[in-house]
């Protein structure tokens, strides 16, 4: 059995003939029936019906060309991933990080392993909730790092640090200025301030977001966090990007009646399942994986 002959079989059940197949596969119609008929031998079966005009596999040939698929898609990936060691080193690495992680931790890593590999381009794609994971799905990034709302079997992934969101807002948001614990439906006529997610994929519920309150949308957190301290509206932020205005009292924890005002989250380190990576990318990984001790 040859790769050769997996691929004939796969592109015959594609174009529906043997003469298609060939032309296909730039090969002359006799090399591919003997080759068939040469796997056929081997493996005991009768994998074409030839019964017909137009040839189509038997089930038992259907049920190999499955599993030819998956042999043609490891073998293509050991292909690519000889090219990526070959080379010694990727010629650049794509790197999709969510704009509200604590990013000094993240930036001592990608020193080090820029300081071993110099000759590598790092590009570093910033993006709003879940964008960096939509980068890292589409093939745009080969390392994405975000937080974590929902589980996702395409991807391999670990917890690089855990952080907790809060309800927050000016003390001069007029709310609190008449009551320490808000109720939800005063809420619902009040500003709730929102990032907008950079993710191209259209989710039916917006994580966090009251869906009858009034939102102002906004492009970065950062920018969320100016218009809560002019007291000009409320939402969550993680700890770490208000720790001073909450130490100073520029910002204050709300507590809001039937509603989670505090959600702990994990960051977590994330790359696509069953993708080869070169070394530079192998390196960055073990770094990561190093500084969350796991």
């Amino acid at each position: 059995m040859t790769l050769d002959q997996l691929r004939m079989l796969v592109k015959i059940e594609e174009t529906g003939s043997v003469l298609a197949a060939a032309e296909s596969l730039r090969r002359t119609q006799p090399t591919v029936s003997v080759a068939i008929r040469k796997l056929e031998d081997e493996l005991g079966l009768q994998l074409l019906s030839r019964e017909q005009y137009r040839a189509r596999l038997t089930p038992a040939g259907e049920a190999i060309g499955k599993k030819a698929r998956e042999v043609l898609r490891l073998a293509d990936d050991i292909v690519l991933l000889a090219g990526h060691l070959a080379t010694g080193y990727e010629p650049e690495l794509n790197i999709a990080i969510e704009a509200s992680c604590p990013m000094s931790c993240i930036l001592e890593v990608l020193k080090m392993v820029e300081r071993q590999y110099p000759q590598t381009r790092f590009n570093i794609m910033a993006e709003n909730i879940l964008g960096a994971l939509d980068r890292l799905k589409k093939g745009d990034a080969d390392i994405a790092i975000s937080p974590w709302f929902e589980e996702d079997t395409g991807l391999e992934s670990f917890v690089l640090m855990h952080e907790r969101m809060l309800a927050v807002a000016s003390p001069q948001f007029p709310p609190l200025l008449g009551a320490k614990v808000l109720d939800y439906d005063i809420l619902k006529g009040e500003v709730q301030v929102v990032v907008k997610d950079s993710s191209t994929r259209p989710r039916e519920k917006k994580i966090g977001v009251i869906e009858e309150a009034r939102h102002w949308l906004v492009n970065d957190h950062f920018t969320k966090k100016e218009i809560l301290l002019a007291g000009m509206g409320w939402g969550r932020l993680q700890r770490h990007l208000i720790a001073d205005e909450l130490r100073d009292g520029k910002l204050v924890p709300l507590e809001i009646r039937n509603y989670q005002t505090a959600i702990d989250i994990e960051i977590r380190v994330a790359r696509r399942l069953g993708t080869p990576i070169g070394p530079v990318a192998a390196d960055l990984w073990r770094d990561f994986r190093n500084l969350a001790g796991a």
